[in-house]
Formats: C-alpha cells, structure tokens, sequence
C-alpha cells in the first residue's frame, strides 16, 4: 500500500490508506480483492489519502554511488501519457541497490526480503558511528516504543522495527547491542561494545 523512492541524500516513502487502498483495488481487480464480494461499478469513485514523508542522512557525503544488484530477469516498460520522449522500455528490474560511501566508510543497501523493503547500514572499519544520522521530515510525531521506532502520520502509525545490528567473523554473526536515539525527529543510533576494526551491520 505504498512505494518508497531512493534519492541522493536519502528516500522517500509514499504511504496510502489501507482501506481506501484496498477500495481502489476492487476497482482495479474487480470483486476478488473486495472482502464484501461487491462487485465495483466503473462509476464508483474513490479517494486514496495518502502520506509521503522524506529520510535524510544528514551531512552525507556527495560523491555517493549508486550500484545495482540482484538482477532479475525480467524488464518493465513505462508507456505513460502521450509524450513518446517521457517513455522508457526495457527498464531492468534489481532486488537490491547499494550508496556508497554515504559518509566515509558507510554503505546504504536498500533491498526486498519477503516482500518488504529494508536496508542495511554498513559501516566498516574505520567508520565514525556517531556521524550516521537520520532527519524524519513530514511525519506528525517520532518516538521509540518496545525498542521500534514508531512514526505517527496522516494515514496512521508506522513502525520500523528494533535495529538489529551485527558483526561477522569466519565462525558466526555476533548480534551488538544497538538502539534509537531520537531527538528533534533526527534518529542516531547508540551502539554498544562493538569491535571498530571490523564491519558492523544496522
């Protein structure tokens, strides 16, 4: 019920209403996505509200680049409106893309995972923690709660879940003991007891 875009300082994410989502889909689909088994009439109309909000990282770095991957087979075309130069075929298709050096020593890979979006921070050795930091723009409220980060917007609360924060050697993942700071609906990330000659992973 919604779409995130990656810009250069950060993303975006477009968030709609749920039931008026789902409305819309009947619409679209037809009476298989209606729970009620109505069918839609072409006639009908909808409104979609939706809440799109930005995520910065402050004081990134501006010579990032972007690397694709976890290509897949397939393409997308874009034939919208009327103006053939706004078109675009044979768009490819990657599960995953990667900013580079977002701040020095630290990697951004936004990707899918059972049909969800995360992304990962990754910092490696020499890194400064203390520099990563997140500005929430456009959200009504921004708190942590049971250790998630809960955004409050138009369309309803939002969670991003607890940051789950590793270290890897040859024999196994060590989970690191990392949390949300919020202040200012800026988000940093406290973290504790974390070897700074090796990779760490939010």
């Amino acid at each position: 019920a919604g779409a995130v875009f990656v810009r250069s300082t950060g993303f975006t994410i477009l968030q709609h209403n749920q039931q008026d989502y789902a409305a819309l889909q009947t619409i679209t689909h037809g009476r298989n996505h209606n729970p009620s088994g109505v069918a839609a009439r072409s006639s009908d109309k909808i409104v979609v509200r939706s809440h799109a909000f930005n995520i910065d990282f402050i004081g990134a770095s501006p010579n990032r680049k972007v690397i694709p991957d976890k290509v897949i087979p397939t393409y997308n075309n874009y034939f919208l409106g009327n103006d053939p130069s706004r078109w675009a075929s044979d768009c490819r298709i990657f599960q995953a893309i990667t900013l580079e050096n977002v701040y020095d020593n630290v990697d951004v890979r936004y990707y899918t995972y059972n049909g969800m979006l995360k992304y990962d921070i990754i910092a490696k050795p020499g890194a400064d923690i203390s520099k990563i930091a997140l500005k929430y723009d456009g959200v009504d409220k921004l708190q942590v709660k049971n250790k998630e980060l809960v955004l409050n917007t138009s369309v309803g609360e939002l969670r991003e879940s607890f940051p789950y924060t590793y270290q890897s050697s040859f024999k196994e993942r060590k989970e690191i003991n990392c949390r949300y700071v919020v202040k200012d609906n800026i988000v940093r990330f406290q973290v504790r007891d974390y070897d700074p000659s090796a990779t760490l992973v939010i």
